[in-house]
């Protein structure tokens, strides 16, 4: 009942008053232990930190003492550093050294052990010596005389040479420490002179040590142990010159010294200048000129200069004096008479013109190169010596250029193998090569030329052997027919193609030291050097005008003289009777004893005076082969085509004898050699422009 009593009672709401009475809160001190242990501890985590970021660097030094400084952030126990990953400038110093800086960059370029070098100072030498002055010499060069300061040497050893006259050079070596000291070297030499007393006779003559003036004699004076050059004069006398040597700390005399009475000088002057001067017969040179000659004797002076009269003077000169000889030289006449021809020639001495024409020349008695010369003749030069009183005459012809080309060129030339070739020079004869429409024989091939020859050639007088041939090839084989032989050392080599023969004509030059005329390339001829005077094969145009133009300027049908056919006598060597049993056709009632080749040389030549150009065996000329009529201007030295794959043979041989075969224009075509096909060899004199 209390409870719900209780619970029946009203509450009812009062208003909030706050407490006014204070609240204390209590303060706690930090102590003084917490403070240490908090600083050690936040210290131990920085320095954690900075031993993670950075990294050691030993610094090794030169020399040992320098001190060390890093601008930046760094800790170090001795030379051993802790650096951040950073640049850091490097600075080193100590005494004796200069100062060391260098940048170092522990980021990029980090080293554990860093070396550094300090340079030494430069040090200096001072060299002084109670002897000064003294020249001094560090390594070979100069420096000075002593007392002198070296300044600035690098530490090392020197070489120091001391020199100074009187005195024994003297050499040391030096050890410069630097480190910007100076160190002192004190030097004596050693004396090298004696004294020696000179006398002479006759006394009072002065005398010099070594170009410097001591005294008079009779006198004591100082010569070193290495020589002193002594000079001893005395007017009216000759200078006494010699080296003397004396032995050093010693006393000695020299021999009396007689002095010789001086010479006289005399001076010698010619006019004209260049004669040669003779003193008592004894060549002293030539003027204008100075020498000397004994006084108080009289002496005999001669001058010689060609073309002049000798002069001849007497001379005696007292000691010591001078005298001047002026001598005028009269010329030496002489004549000589030049008859020349042409009349209107050039006389001209040593290169001087006289004048035209024959003529008297009146010259001084000496050599002289006497010229005759006028346009468009051949200059010529004797020497002449005119004499006096005796006349003389001399008479120089002149040639024309054209005549003293030729005389220098001989008619005949032999090769090495022997054989021989004619000279000829057509004067640009103008003829026909081939024949005319109308000639009994003719072949469609030999169509007419005009040609006209202005270069002159040597052309041979024979076919070229076997034996000749054979120097070259000496296999070779030019073969046989019916047991008959065509290679006999005598006979004309056949069987060779067209190049062979080419070959053969360049080995040939090539003895001769002559230009080869082939250009070749392996062994085939691939073009021609036309200004070669080298041996070659004819051209066409050559063998035909050879063969066919007579000294009348004609030409012939046939190698005998008749147009006539068959030949009325023996004249070559041809397909007669003596080769019917082997030879398809023969000429009738011909027999020239020869069934094959004859030996070169054999029958009688052309009035050309060549041998065997129809008969015996064709030959091979230069010419490609062609068939082209030319009857308009007439074509220079004509060579025949630039190209072709065949050359020309020319003439008849042994094996032919028609009438066709044996005219002088029969041609044919040709590649590979025959037995029947040989060749001649022929060469031109000069080149084109030496040709006239």
């Amino acid at each position: 009942m209390a409870s719900k009593k209780l619970d029946e009672t009203e509450i009812s709401a009062t208003e909030f008053q706050p407490i006014n009475t204070p609240i204390t809160r209590q303060s706690r001190k930090i102590s003084s232990r917490a403070l240490v242990l908090i600083s050690l501890t936040s210290l131990t985590i920085i320095i954690i930190g900075v031993l993670m970021v950075s990294r050691s660097v030993v610094f090794i030094t030169s020399p040992n003492d320098a001190e060390i400084s890093i601008d930046g952030l760094s800790f170090n126990i001795g030379n051993n550093f802790l650096l951040m990953n950073t640049t850091y400038t490097v600075n080193a110093t100590s005494d004796g050294y200069y100062p060391y800086s260098q940048q170092l960059d522990i980021k990029n370029a980090y080293v554990p052990e860093f070396l550094i070098e300090l340079e030494p100072l430069p040090g200096n030498l001072l060299i002084e010596s109670d002897q000064s002055p003294i020249e001094v010499s560090l390594d070979g060069n100069v420096q000075g005389m002593t007392p002198l300061t070296i300044e600035d040497l690098s530490q090392g050893l020197y070489d120091i040479e001391l020199k100074k006259y009187g005195y024994f050079p003297q050499s040391k070596n030096v050890v410069i420490k630097g480190l910007g000291e100076t160190e002192t070297l004190s030097v004596a030499l050693e004396p090298a002179w004696g004294d020696m007393i000179f006398i002479t006779e006759p006394p009072e003559a002065t005398i010099s040590v070594d170009g410097i003036l001591k005294g008079k004699t009779p006198l004591t004076t100082q010569v070193l142990e290495t020589g002193s050059a002594i000079t001893i004069e005395k007017a009216g006398y000759n200078k006494f010159e010699e080296v003397i040597f004396a032995k050093a700390n010693s006393i000695s005399q020299h021999e009396t010294i007689f002095l010789e009475l001086a010479d006289g000088e005399i001076s010698i002057v010619s006019n004209p200048i260049g004669a040669s001067v003779t003193i008592d017969n004894k060549y002293a040179g030539t003027t204008p000129m100075d020498t000397t000659i004994a006084p108080n004797k009289p002496h005999e002076i001669e001058l010689y200069l060609e073309g002049y009269i000798k002069e001849s003077r007497s001379i005696s000169l007292k000691p010591a004096e001078n005298r001047e000889i002026k001598v005028s030289l009269n010329e030496d006449i002489g004549e000589i008479y030049v008859d020349v021809s042409p009349e209107d020639a050039l006389i001209s001495i040593d290169g001087i013109a006289m004048s035209t024409g024959s003529q008297n020349l009146r010259l001084a008695t000496k050599k002289y190169k006497l010229s005759v010369s006028k346009n468009g003749f051949e200059t010529k030069t004797i020497s002449i010596n005119p004499r006096p009183e005796i006349p003389q005459a001399v008479s120089i012809q002149l040639i024309t250029t054209e005549e003293s080309y030729w005389a220098s060129r001989p008619g005949v030339i032999r090769t090495p193998l022997g054989n021989k070739l004619k000279l000829f020079k057509p004067k640009d004869e103008v003829f026909s090569m081939g024949a005319p429409r109308r000639e009994p024989g003719r072949r469609a091939n030999e169509a007419e030329k005009l040609i006209q020859l202005q270069r002159p050639f040597y052309f041979a007088l024979t076919e070229t052997s076997n034996k000749e041939y054979r120097q070259w090839k000496s296999e070779h084989n030019s073969s046989s027919i019916r047991g008959l032989s065509l290679d006999l050392n005598d006979q004309p080599v056949s069987n060779i193609a067209w190049q062979d023969a080419a070959l053969f004509c360049n080995w040939l030059s090539e003895k001769e030291n002559l230009p080869k005329f082939y250009n070749v390339v392996g062994d085939r001829v691939t073009s021609i050097n036309w200004d070669s005077n080298g041996y070659r094969l004819p051209t066409e145009s050559e063998w035909s005008w050879v063969a066919k133009v007579t000294k009348a300027g004609s030409t012939k049908v046939f190698p005998w003289n008749s147009p006539s056919y068959p030949p009325p006598f023996v004249s070559g060597n041809y397909a007669d009777e003596s080769a019917k049993s082997m030879l398809p056709f023969t000429i009738s009632n011909y027999n020239d004893s020869f069934p094959v080749s004859a030996s070169v040389g054999s029958f009688q030549p052309n009035e050309k005076g060549i041998f065997n150009l129809s008969g015996n065996v064709a030959e091979w000329v230069n010419d490609f082969y062609e068939i082209r009529v030319n009857k308009s201007e007439p074509l220079v030295d004509y060579r025949g085509p630039n190209t072709g794959n065949r050359h020309v043979i020319r003439g008849a041989s042994w094996a032919l004898g028609s009438r066709s075969e044996l005219r002088l224009s029969y041609r044919e075509p040709g590649y590979d050699g025959k037995i029947d096909v040989g060749f001649r060899i022929a060469r031109y004199v000069d080149k084109p422009k030496g040709d006239l």
